[in-house]
């Protein structure tokens, strides 16, 4: 290394005379007796070091922070403020902003906080999606029954229709009950036979075991297994096509795991199919006569359905399972309450979500309490997002 007052003069070939009165080699590195460069942080071809100098844009790490909050479809984690990352709520689902976690109470209503790959964040319940192995669910895959399936404490942390139950050597997961046993008994744990119909069932300790309905209807009680209420003869799930048979004063039943049943297209009660009991076997339904479950906001619905407070029970309002995933976001046209991603087609024809529990809504739209023709759900202003 050489002193220097003048580089033409005072260094070799392809040096300059740097502040320190040095010869260096020209791209900025200090020279080594060899003239080779030596390994400098300022160096570009030094990797064992950062490049600290703020004002060289083209190798600085510049982090930003995105504007979109929760709820709003993503690309990836640069577009969402800061908390919230950009992944798919379900498998195969659209990625969307949700915060990070620790436990559920920290997510909004109907979802669960989850570790899923390498990340923990406030993932939606997809408990009932079918699946044939872990990898297709948020949490994991149950069999007998093909579905998924997430941890829980007591009832109220599934979907009516699920109860929670120790399964295995797994601890306690959600278990479908809204099952017929079939010939084969397909149930994940047990078969219910003193029903109308044979139904599956699960263990219990208490009725909080137990799948949860809507609190003005008469709740599953335990025994060794879940029992259903009095009013409820079968076990046909969300979704389904209504079979109706006939109860023990020959009086039309439905039997639907809640005992609930609509068309969702018109949001009507459709009438029964003609006929007279005592039948031998039951009778279906039209085609747009759809079983429907009732729900709470913390246990959510089965994969597929959104937990929406527009239900009325003896002139009761409580949340009813509408059919969600569908294209259309907040404030977009709607006909029907399947078209909209939050499971919710307001009177207005615009797609909004029940913000009721949590008050999330994305960008564009805010929790707006609506009142007058819709009470409190489960003790909760009905709030909606527009």
């Amino acid at each position: 290394m050489k002193n220097c007052v003048d580089a033409t003069r005072d260094c070799d070939p392809g040096e300059i005379c740097n502040v320190n009165g040095q010869c260096v080699s020209s791209d900025g590195g200090v020279t080594n007796p060899d003239g080779s460069p030596p390994q400098d942080a300022t160096n570009p071809t030094d990797t064992s070091a950062q490049d600290t100098f703020v004002n060289d844009t083209s190798t600085q790490d510049v982090v930003t922070t995105g504007t979109k909050i929760e709820l709003d479809l993503c690309s990836s984690d640069s577009d969402c403020t800061s908390g919230l990352l950009c992944r798919a709520l379900y498998r195969g689902g659209p990625t969307r902003c949700t915060p990070t976690c620790t436990q559920n109470a920290q997510c909004r209503a109907g979802a669960r906080c989850l570790t899923i790959g390498n990340d923990t964040y406030c993932a939606d319940a997809d408990v009932g999606r079918t699946c044939t192995q872990s990898t297709d669910c948020n949490y994991g895959c149950l069999t007998p029954g093909s579905y998924c399936t997430t941890t829980c404490t007591s009832g109220s942390d599934c979907p009516n229709g699920f109860g929670c139950a120790t399964v295995g050597q797994n601890g306690k997961l959600c278990v479908r009950a809204e099952e017929y046993c079939g010939q084969t008994n397909n149930c994940t744990l047990d078969c219910d036979t003193s029903l109308l119909v044979s139904s599956c069932t699960l263990p219990c300790s208490s009725a909080s075991d137990c799948p949860q309905r809507a609190s003005v209807l008469s709740p599953w009680t335990c025994s060794t297994y879940c029992e259903r209420p009095s009013d409820v003869y079968g076990p046909l799930g969300q979704g389904q096509t209504v079979s109706w048979a006939c109860n023990a004063q020959n009086q039309q039943v439905n039997l639907c795991n809640d005992a609930q049943h609509v068309d969702f297209d018109t949001g009507t009660i459709p009438s029964p199919p003609t006929y007279t009991c005592p039948v031998s076997q039951s009778v279906d339904g039209a085609t747009d006569d759809i079983c429907v479950d009732t729900c709470r906001y913390a246990g959510a619905c089965a994969f597929g359905y959104a937990c929406t407070g527009i239900g009325d029970i003896s002139n009761t309002r409580v949340d009813l399972c509408t059919p969600s995933h569908g294209s259309g976001e907040v404030g977009s046209s709607c006909s029907t309450d399947g078209d909209c991603a939050f499971g919710y087609c307001s009177a207005t024809s615009k797609c909004s979500r029940d913000c009721s529990a949590d008050g999330v809504c994305p960008t564009g739209s805010t929790c707006t309490a609506v009142g007058g023709q819709y009470p409190n759900v489960e003790g909760i202003a009905f709030k909606v997002c527009q």
